[in-house]
């Protein structure tokens, strides 16, 4: 591979990431806020319900308080999403400025071991699964964009058969 083409992986890489991370936090993101004014109205019932003069239904406010619970929990984990983002925003600008202070150092008369090198420090960098997917897609010359839809349908497809995030 010459140095335009590993330019241009590194650049397809550092797009697949951003996109992806982008990808991924829409729908947390999403979450989240209606589960927080979920959460908003069931405290709004439980003082509705505290308010009553009529006497204190205990068990609707046990309900309203666990269901209250269960939503708190379940948005502490989807701001995990937040720690994936950034590990993989982090990742981009480590690599991005590895090769930026390479790049100039030595100017246009890189070779292939020197590109071998960034390429081996970015793959042994990931920690993610997904990062190690995508790296793989874009090194063997799948385009980003084909790259992190693939990505993206099998993370849908393996979330639908289990959940791989547990509360912390």
């Amino acid at each position: 591979m010459k140095t335009d083409s590993n330019q241009i992986m590194l650049l397809q890489l550092a797009a697949a990431q951003l996109s992806l991370s982008l990808l991924e936090t829409e729908k947390p993101f999403n979450d989240l806020t209606r589960l927080f004014l979920e959460i908003v109205e069931h405290h709004r019932q439980i003082d509705d319900l505290l308010s009553e003069e009529s006497g204190l239904n205990v068990d609707k406010l046990h309900l309203l308080h666990k269901q209250a619970e269960d939503k708190v929990k379940t948005a502490v984990i989807d701001f995990q999403f937040y720690d994936r983002m950034s590990q993989r925003l982090h990742h981009i600008l480590n690599h991005l400025q590895q090769a930026i202070i390479i790049l100039v150092k030595h100017d246009d008369d890189m070779n292939e071991e020197q590109w071998n090198e960034i390429f081996n420090q970015i793959e042994q960098s990931y920690t993610m699964q997904e990062e190690k997917e995508l790296y793989f897609a874009i090194k063997s010359g799948e385009g980003f964009e084909s790259a992190v839809e693939n990505l993206i349908a099998k993370t849908r497809e393996k979330e639908a058969i289990e959940a791989d995030i547990e509360l912390f």
